[in-house]
């Protein structure tokens, strides 16, 4: 009888660890598959390489939820990538853009980003 006791409260503490585990990995496995977003803003008015890439690298990473910023001068393309959670909309990275820089800004679609 004692001996079924334990095995009976064994058998339902292995169960809740499992139960556990299984819950604290789905939600470590939703992290590292969750996909980043990524948004391509064509950037007008810049004229040199330095400076402007320069400020617009600034101020995009000054926003919050930017993971990532690459602009090409040649191209006139800011690449960034960003956490949807923390930002909300896309369109905060043009407003951000648009309050602290003289650039005409707007987002380009994926299809039209190899100008």
């Amino acid at each position: 009888m004692i001996a079924d006791l334990y095995y009976n409260y064994g058998n339902k503490i292995r169960r809740l660890i499992m139960k556990y585990i299984f819950i604290i990995s789905i939600f470590l496995f939703s992290f590292l598959f969750a996909a980043d977003n990524t948004a391509f803003i064509k950037v007008d008015g810049m004229v040199c390489s330095v400076n402007c890439v320069g400020k617009v690298n600034d101020v995009v990473e000054g926003i919050a939820g930017v993971k990532d910023v690459k602009v090409d001068f040649k191209k006139g393309i800011a690449t960034v990538v960003y956490d949807s959670d923390k930002i909300g909309k896309k369109a905060a990275i043009l407003a951000g853009l648009k309050e602290n820089t003289r650039y005409g800004v707007s987002f380009l679609d994926e299809s039209s980003q190899q100008l």
